[in-house]
């Protein structure tokens, strides 16, 4: 490779690392005051999990023990996840939807329906309930369902809704009846924001 060549790939490699940075700083300075949260908002929670080297999804072994999915009512929060995660106590969130179903959010799929089993393999499991009427949860859930199919992107910000994750979707389905899940008024919605909302209950909890 000639030295002209190997320079502008040089270039080329730094660029995206470069305007990711950017983007970054932009976010964080459109948004300092989520930075003074003590605890909650992602960027808090992302921030923690760096410093000690948390960066990833996770990992770990099944907990023993059988999670009571028989005990969901549509409406609830299914949240699954691992130790050393970047997001916090947990990576991934599902909507119940009635019939051993959960609405979920994947990178090969968008927004579709799964079993609750695909959850029988994290180590951490939380159920949570919304302190809400039956037909606001019902309604919720009806939301949902119509964004099935929708795309999915991982950092998915909390408006628009062209692309969507497994959090935003909850979110948006229960702002839609007049209850907001997220009490710092983040960018977007990690799983660990939902577990600490004051509108949920947990129901059980699994290795956390």
């Amino acid at each position: 490779m000639n030295r002209s060549k190997y320079n502008i790939n040089a270039v080329r490699l730094l660029i995206l690392p470069l305007l990711g940075l950017l983007l970054l700083l932009v976010i964080g300075a459109a948004n300092r005051h989520l930075l003074t949260v003590s605890s909650g908002s992602v960027i808090h929670t992302y921030m923690a999990s760096f410093v000690k080297g948390e960066i990833g999804t996770g990992y770990g072994k099944p907990t023993a023990g059988t999670v009571p999915f028989s005990h969901l009512e549509p409406g609830d929060i299914v949240l699954g996840g691992w130790p050393n995660t970047a997001y916090g106590r947990f990576s991934h969130a599902g909507l119940y939807v009635g019939d051993d179903r959960l609405l979920e959010g994947y990178v090969d799929y968008g927004l579709s329906i799964q079993a609750t089993s695909t959850y029988a393999h994290y180590s951490r499991i939380c159920l949570l309930r919304v302190n809400a009427p039956a037909e606001v949860k019902a309604k919720a859930v009806e939301y949902a369902l119509e964004k099935e199919k929708k795309m999915f992107y991982p950092l998915a910000f909390k408006d628009g809704d062209r692309l969507w994750n497994c959090t935003k979707i909850i979110w948006r389905a229960y702002a839609a009846q007049g209850i907001d899940l997220d009490e710092t008024g983040d960018l977007w919605i990690a799983p660990e924001s939902l577990a600490e909302s004051r509108w949920v209950s947990v129901i059980y909890a699994k290795g956390i």
